[in-house]
Order: C-alpha cells, then structure tokens, then sequence
C-alpha cells in the first residue's frame, strides 16, 4: 500500500471513529434535549393558567366555573394552523387536568378522569407536597410511542395551597421535531464526513506526489544520473528532507570522486614505486661506497613504506565503500590468524625477541575482515612492544582484545589514535602511516561492534568488541 494511501485510510479511520463517538453522542442527546424544552414550555404554560384558576377561587377552594370550563375546552378543541421550522401543527395535544387540595381531579380536559383520584400520580403528590412535580406515563405498557409527560403547578390562594393543574404533552408530539434534529444531523453529519473525506484525498494526494518527486530524485541519483533538485514551495519537513538529501548527494559526489582519484593515484603510483625498488636493489649491489649505499638503503626503505601505505590506503578505500558487512559471518579461529601473522612477521618478532601468547577459541565474523583488524592491531603492538616481551592476544565473549608491554599512549592522544592519519611516534622506529587503528574501527563500525584502547599497568589493551548475533 502506497503512503497515501495508507495516510488516508487512517485518516478515514480516525475520522470515522470521531465522527461516530460525536453523532452517537448527539443523537443520544437530541431527543432528551427535546423533551426538556417541551418540559421548559409546559412549566410556563402550567403556573400561567394556574394563576388564571386561581383567579376563580373562593374561600381558600378551587372554583372551576362555566366560562373556565368552557374555555379551557374551546382551547382544547382549537386548530393552531401553526408552520413550526416546516412542520405543521393542526391540534392541540395537551392533556390538562386540574387537582383539589387532596388529589381529586375537579376538571379533565378529556372529559374522563374527573372525580379520580390522583394523589398518587408524581406530579400531583409532589407538588402538594411543596415539590416540582412531574412524571411520564404510558398510555400502553408495552409501546413506548404512548407515552406522556406531564409537569404540574401548584393553585395557590392568599399563600395556600389549594389544589394542582397539571399539563401533558405526548410523545406523539414531540417525535416529529426529534425525527426533524436526527434528519439534519445526518444529513450535515454526513455532508461534513464527506467533506472531510474529500479533504483528506486531496491531502494524500498533495504529499504523495511531493514523496514521489523527492523518490524519484532519489532513485535517478542512485542510477549515476544527474537529475536537478526538486523545487518544493513552502518551509516544511518534505523540503526540508529534499534539501538534506540534495547535500548527502553532493557530499557523496565528492567523496566518491575522492576515494576514485585514490585509487586511480594509489594503482597508478604501484608500478613506478616497485620500478624504484627494483633499481635500488640493484644499485645497492653494484656500488661499494659506504655514503652512496647509505642512500640507496633510504630510496628502498623509503619506497617500501610508501608502497605499503599505498596498500593500506586501498584497503581503507574498500572499507569505506562498504555499507554493510556481506552475510557471510561465521566462526573464525583466532590461533591460526595469529601463527599466519608470526610467520609473515618472523624477522621484526626475532629482533625484539618478542613471544605471542593467545588465549580464547574463536569469534563469529566475517573472516576477511576480521583477518584485516587482527593484523593491523598486532602490528601496531609490535611497534610499541618493549624488547624481550610477549604480545598477548585474547578472546573472551564478543571480545578479542591485543596487549603489548611498552609506552602507554598519552592522554590527549587516547581520544585521536583511531583517527585517519594520526599516529604516535614508536621508540626506535619511524611515524607510522596512522591508518592502521583507523581501519581496525571501521571494520568494528561494520559489525556494530567497537574499538577501544585503554593503558594497563605496563603497556596498552586494545579490544575489539563484535555483537555475535
């Protein structure tokens, strides 16, 4: 699945969910909000007429004379003819009744229940109570379309309380405007998903096609073309990213026509230089005076090191071009490394009179290289080793560790001794080339390993940590 897309089903998602949790919230509220406005109403229109009743009322009791009773029917039987927001109103539902001090209703606007006694209805036993009273009652236990609420007002006179008018609405009539607010949540509801919806295409659309152009620039970069910058307009992370990878291209550019120009320099200088040895060597035994083979062991010794520092900068370049260690690591034995290493270095191990001790089995690796780490560390314990001494090479865990008896190296070199070209000047011996170490912790880097050099009692302890998974 492509970035966008996979950007706009979340979006989707996360709307979907929003938008579901707010509408359920919504429609959860609607029709309660409803009711409490109609609940709002009927209180008015309960204490108003309750005012009015007790208009009529004599010696402390309610009265419900004929022009009352006569009114209250006609309002009853009236044709409102109303436009409420777009829904007709015809008839009047509700329901009034009145109530004396004890719960007897004196007037039914139905004409069925005078004479009843109410008392035990909440908002007639409330209100003579001193409460607010109300209550729902269904007209049909088992239809929950039927029901109706009722709000009472107490009838007082002179500060008594003498009796209860209660109103009722049906649920019937208030349904259509719940029916109404569901319908225009939906519909804006959905319009505002959809809305959203469109928005969020556009969105992906928008970043895909800026992730594409910073792709394919990427990718003509990985195929050696020359391909110019994308443009983006705007100060955000997309551009940003081009321009960080606009200047990781420049700077590999040029590093890579540094390490070529190395190489072609380095293969170039090879011939000349074994060209130079050769002709010192042969010079060396023809000429017999002591000032000119003076020079001539110099133009050989001389030659000798630059060729080997030519090797290793090659080899500095091989690893340097190497992103990752190939999947070819396995079990390396360390003791045959080492007896390979001693015999190459016979003639400057006899000088010193030096020994190698090994401790440890082996190492999971890759071979090569860890060939080349071990050889660059035991060549730099054997510049700095004391005379008469022994090189101990051990290996214990993920670690193969190198240690020599000599000079420690100083404290403000310990920090700068794996840096490329930075080297210590060993007793008796010339400043080395400064890429052994160097090497040592680039083959470290590619294993996801380390390298670090510590001064012991005596000498120095170089270890080479290698995760073994």
């Amino acid at each position: 699945m492509k970035l966008g897309q996979r950007l706009l089903v979340f979006y989707f998602l996360i709307l979907g969910v929003v938008s579901w949790f707010v509408l359920d919230l919504v429609f959860g509220q609607a029709k309660p909000l409803v009711r409490q406005s109609a609940e709002e109403t009927l209180v008015d229109a309960a204490n108003l007429l309750a005012e009015i009743v007790a208009e009529d009322a004599e010696s402390g009791e309610i009265v419900i004379t004929s022009s009352l009773r006569q009114a209250l029917n006609r309002y009853a039987g009236r044709t409102p003819d109303a436009d409420i927001w777009g829904l007709k109103k015809d008839r009047i539902h509700t329901h009034i009744y009145i109530t004396g001090p004890t719960g007897t209703v004196l007037f039914d606007s139905r004409g069925k229940d005078e004479g009843e006694d109410f008392s035990r209805w909440n908002d007639v036993h409330l209100t003579l109570q001193g409460r607010y009273g109300a209550r729902t009652t269904r007209t049909d236990p088992e239809d929950p379309s039927t029901s109706v609420m009722y709000v009472a007002a107490p009838i007082r006179h002179s500060g008594s309380l003498i009796g209860v008018i209660s109103l009722g609405k049906p649920g019937r009539a208030i349904e259509p405007f719940v029916q109404r607010a569901e319908r225009h949540l939906l519909l804006y509801g959905g319009a505002a998903l959809f809305g959203c919806l469109l928005l969020g295409g556009l969105l992906a659309w928008w970043l895909s096609r800026r992730v594409n152009r910073l792709r394919g620039y990427a990718e003509a970069v990985a195929n050696d073309e020359r391909p110019a910058p994308p443009a983006f307009r705007g100060n955000d992370e997309i551009r940003a990213l081009a321009d960080a990878v606009t200047a990781m291209r420049r700077r590999l550019e040029e590093r890579a026509r540094l390490e070529d120009n190395v190489s072609l320099l380095t293969h170039e200088m090879k011939s000349p230089l074994a060209a130079i040895r050769g002709a010192g060597e042969i010079l060396q035994d023809e000429i017999r005076d002591p000032s000119l083979i003076r020079f001539t062991d110099n133009v050989i010794h001389e030659s000798q090191r630059l060729s080997d520092l030519l090797d290793r900068l090659l080899a500095m370049a091989r690893l340097e071009k190497l992103e990752s260690l190939p999947d070819r690591k396995r079990r390396v034995s360390i003791s045959p490394l080492v007896e390979e290493w001693q015999r190459s270095r016979y003639s400057l191990l006899a000088e010193k009179q030096l020994d190698v001790s090994v401790a440890g089995s082996d190492l999971h690796a890759e071979a090569d290289t860890l060939k080349l780490a071990l050889f660059n560390l035991l060549d730099n314990a054997l510049r700095f080793a004391s005379a008469r001494t022994t090189l101990g090479v051990q290996v214990e865990g993920n670690a193969l560790s190198v240690t020599n008896i000599g000079p420690a190296i100083p404290d403000y070199a310990l920090a700068r001794v794996t840096e490329r070209f930075y080297s210590l000047p060993a007793p008796g011996n010339d400043k080395s080339s400064g890429l052994g170490l160097a090497m040592v912790n680039e083959i470290a880097t590619l294993h996801g390993g380390s390298l670090t050099l510590v001064n012991t009692d005596n000498g120095v302890r170089a270890t080479l940590t290698i995760p073994q998974h």
